[in-house]
Formats: C-alpha cells, structure tokens, sequence
C-alpha cells in the first residue's frame, strides 16, 4: 500500500506507538478512530478488533503482564470510552502502564449534543493516572509523550488520551521526517543512597528468621538475581501477584503465594519472622495491611515510588529505590546467620499445607475444584501462562499454581472484578505467539465475555477456557449460606460452554474425570482453535474465602 502523501493526526497516533515499542493496538470499530486504522495498515501496526471495548481493554492490559511493555487500545467516542471504565480501574490497582485512546465529537459542534458525544474525561480521570484532551494535531505526539511519563512515573498505571474526530483526521504541518522520532525515554530506576545500601546490608547482617517477599515491581524493573540471592541467604520467599515466577517457584525454598488469606503458612511465619523484606510491593489486602506481623518483626521495605513507602505498616528501613538496583548489594553482602532450622519449618509447614489438598476425588460425579485444577496442569506444558481472576474456583487455582518464569500468571484479582479472564487469554495468545496459554474462570465469569472466544478465531489465536462449573456464584453464594443458612439467587443454571465454544469457531469438549481431563486439555491444546474444557466441580468454599468471610 502506498504510503499516505499528507500524514494526519491517525498517523501520528501510529507513529508514536510503533516508537514506543506497542506490538498490538486493540480496539472496536468507530468512525472517527478510521485514520488510526487507516495508519495501522500503512505502518505495518497489527490492529485486533474485538467485540467489546472492555475486552479490548483487557487484552491489551493482558500484553502488558506477558511482555513487561505498555499495552495500547483504541475507542470510539462515548460509550467506546466509557467501556474502558473498568478495565483502566484493573489496570491502576494493578500497576499495569496501560494507553487508552477515545475519540470525540468534532471540535465545531462542541457542546451542542452531537450524537454520541460526551465528555469522559471526569469520570476516566478518577480511575487513571492522568488523562487530557488533545486540540492540536500537531501536538498528539507531545500529548503522548507526557501520558508516556506520567505512565511510568513511581508506579505504573493506565493514561487517558482523548483526540476529536477533525483532529484525528487533520493533516500535520509537520514533515514526515518529523514524526520518525526515537522511542520515547526509559522510565527512571532510582538506585539506594550510600547509607540505605550500608543499613540494608546491616539488616540483613542481624536477620535470623527472615522472609522474602518479592512484589510486582520487580516484574516490571527486571527480576535477575534474585534466584541468587534466596540461595546464598537460604531465604524462603514468597510471590505475590505479578512477580510470580520471578523466582522458579518449584524451587525447594519456595513458601508459596503471598496471598496470606490463601496461605496459612504464610500467615504464621509474619508473625514469627525477626524481619521481612518486602520487595517492590507494600502491605495491601493480601499481606493483609501488616496488620497481622509480629510486634518484634523488622520491616525492610523497597519501591520506586515513595508513595508507597510506609504505607499501612512503617518499615524499620524504606528505600526509595528499584528493585534491580538493589539486588547487587542482597548478592554482595555476607551471608545472613539464618536459623536453618525455623527455615526448615517453615518449608516444610507450607508443604504439609499444599499436599494436605491432594486426592480430592470425584463425588457424585462432581471433581473437588483442586482435583480439576492439578489434572489441567498436569496436562499442560510447562510452559503455560495461566489465567485466573477474583471467583471461588479461581481461589483455588492460585496455591495450586507453580510459575516457572515470570509473565506467566494474569490475575485481574486485584480490583475484584470478574470478566477479566477471557479477554486475558485472548490477550495473552497475541502476546506471545506459540505459548500455551489456559484461562480458569468459574460458571458465573465466563458469561461476562465468552464471544471473544471468536476474536481469537478470526486471529487464529488459539487459547483454552476452562470453565470449573458449579453451578453457581460460589465466592458470594457459600459464605452466604454459613453466615445466613441460605441463599439468595445465587443458583446458575448448567449451560453448554462447549457448544458455544464451537459456534464460534473454536472447540468444546464436556469433562467429568481427571482423565477426561487430561484428553481434552492436551487435545485442545494442539488443535490450533481456541477451546472452551467444561468440568463439573463440587461446591466447596476456597480456603481464601473462608477465611476472608
């Protein structure tokens, strides 16, 4: 195709994403977004066009988790923006760098009710890190420059960009040699001050029964040396959220989540431990605010962002610094008089709390969620990126779940929200071509965006759905009935996911046993077509809800 002669605001947009590294532009169809599809062809940028804005949205945040890169969407104007809604607040409570753009009205019938038109920008702003209205062509690669550094700053997060339909469609006065800019800068890694590098390794000098606990930031400042550094310690870690796999998680100091409400091994060793060291992360809901640590427990705490510093828990030590400008000095410094010991029992209680769930057997024709998640990674490669989100079934999935490698695990957990999940495998899938991916969703997720079951089709992006069916909205309905000894609406039919699978062109199978499992899983994985692995499971309440509820 040839080249456009006169380049506009679409080509603009285009430009700068493929400087900034973006490999897809997720998006729904839109009149005035026309010149950023126009541009995506002739800038050779591969365009995914999804069936719902918040899908799009998702995938997108989805190829940010897998790839460590920003992820990019593009909407149309009113609703196309506010169905980003949801999916921007996922990507703030999840520090995920994340770029929404939404048309406009045309500038000249501003404030006159054009169809469609309102203004998103109140309501985009509570739930991103910044957000503005370009009204100048030849200004959308600076407004996207700032929305790149506000992005990246302290913790990452998603940014808002409206462009109107004539500013999008304008003609630049720039030279085309003007928009062949380099990338746009590397977000800023603050390194430990001498003094902070000398009390950490003080800290680390006195600590005899201490815990690593490795958090998201270091997923997206790197994670090498790490493995190091838990093995010349002998420090039993734990991951949570996006730093899983940062560490090989079968490796034998491994602790499992940090989840405390899914890990009660976790729980009893915060409150024995002489310090933690909480990396690129600070004390939220599931490390359940600090609240619950020892009262003679140190805390060493390291972040980017000075935000998050001392938040909810003062640290004895809190570093404004990145993760992997710290690592070196863990590596470098003598190794810490560990009671072997307390470690020892410390593994060795969250092994005796993994294998308790083990030999879960059919009921009634009915698999125990763990039997059903354990027969779906036992058939997987190892490979896989996993899926999972903010359901009972999903709860169980998470202790179950050993991550080799980090990008490995999507978990739209942080929010609470459901739907998430499908548009992640989907996202996934165009993230890293040829990698297994397997979402597990319950009866009552796989509802909210199963048609992009046909986005994947049209791609030819095959990924796997495995719906763990009990019929019923589990994570509400159980802790419902222990607190009031019923339930109120909370019943979900059984429906064919398999057949609705297979009407939109991907593959279904229907799953009773751990065997029938094993079949399906390894057959949907290499027929090529996105599939959906229906499994009836009991009703049983995850330990996370239990204990939250």
């Amino acid at each position: 195709m040839t080249k456009q002669q006169n380049l506009d605001g679409g080509a603009a947009v285009v430009r700068w994403l493929k400087a900034a590294d973006v490999g897809h532009v997720f998006s729904v169809s839109g009149g005035p977004i026309n010149p950023v599809y126009r541009a995506c062809a002739e800038f050779d940028l591969p365009l995914v066009h999804a069936r719902h804005e918040a899908a799009a949205c998702f995938m997108a945040e989805a190829a940010s988790r897998v790839t460590g890169k920003a992820g990019a969407v593009v909407v149309t104007l009113g609703p196309g923006a506010t169905n980003t809604v949801t999916p921007a607040l996922v990507s703030t409570l999840a520090g995920t760098p994340l770029i929404i753009i939404a048309a406009q009205a045309p500038t000249r019938v501003f404030e006159r009710g054009a169809g469609m038109s309102y203004d998103p920008l109140p309501i985009l702003s509570s739930v991103t890190k910044w957000s503005a209205r370009v009204l100048d062509v030849n200004r959308i690669s600076e407004y996207l420059d700032i929305a790149w550094r506000k992005m990246w700053a302290g913790r990452p997060g998603p940014v808002f960009l409206e462009i109107p339909a004539d500013i999008m469609a304008a003609p630049l006065s720039d030279s085309p040699a003007a928009l062949a800019r380099s990338a746009p800068p590397a977000p800023a890694r603050p390194a430990p001050s001498v003094s902070d590098a000398a009390r950490l390794s003080e800290e680390l000098s006195q600590a005899r029964r201490p815990l690593l606990l490795l958090g998201e930031e270091i997923f997206w400042t790197g994670g090498a040396g790490w493995r190091a550094v838990v093995e010349k310690h002998h420090l039993p870690f734990a991951t949570l959220r996006l730093a899983r796999g940062i560490v090989d998680e079968h490796h034998p100091l491994f602790m499992g989540p940090g989840y405390s409400p899914c890990n009660a091994t976790l729980r009893k060793a915060l409150q024995e431990a002489d310090c933690v060291f909480l990396i690129g992360h600070h004390f939220e809901f599931d490390l359940e605010f600090g609240d619950k640590l020892g009262a003679e427990t140190r805390v060493v705490q390291i972040a980017s962002d000075p935000e998050l510093l001392n938040r909810n828990r003062r640290a004895d030590l809190a570093v404004a610094a990145a993760p992997a400008n710290v690592v070196g000095l863990f590596e470098a410094a003598p190794e810490a008089p560990v009671e072997r010991d307390w470690v020892d029992g410390v593994l060795a209680a969250w092994r005796a709390e993994w294998q308790a769930q083990l030999g879960k057997d059919a009921d009634d024709g009915k698999l125990h969620p763990i039997a059903a998640v354990d027969a779906v990674t036992e058939a997987a490669p190892a490979e896989t990126i996993y899926v999972s989100s903010h359901g009972n079934v999903d709860f169980w999935a998470d202790a179950r779940l050993r991550l080799g490698a980090p990008g490995r695990y999507l978990r739209a957990g942080q929010s609470g929200a459901l739907g998430a999940e499908v548009p992640y495998g989907v996202g996934a899938a165009f993230a890293a071509p040829g990698a297994p991916v397997i979402v597990f969703v319950g009866d009552g997720g796989v509802g909210f965006h199963v048609t992009e079951l046909d986005t994947a089709e049209r791609y030819g992006k095959p990924f796997v759905i495995v719906v763990l069916d009990d019929e019923l909205w589990g994570a509400i309905a159980l802790p419902q009935e222990a607190s009031y000894g019923a339930m109120y609406e909370m019943d979900l039919p059984r429906r064919d996911w398999a057949k609705v699978a297979e009407g939109l062109g991907g593959k279904g199978y229907i799953c009773r046993t751990r065997e029938e499992i094993d079949q399906a899983v390894k057959d949907a994985l290499a027929s090529g077509k996105p599939a959906i692995v229906q499994v009836s499971v009991r009703s049983v309440i995850s330990p996370y809800m239990e204990y939250i509820s």
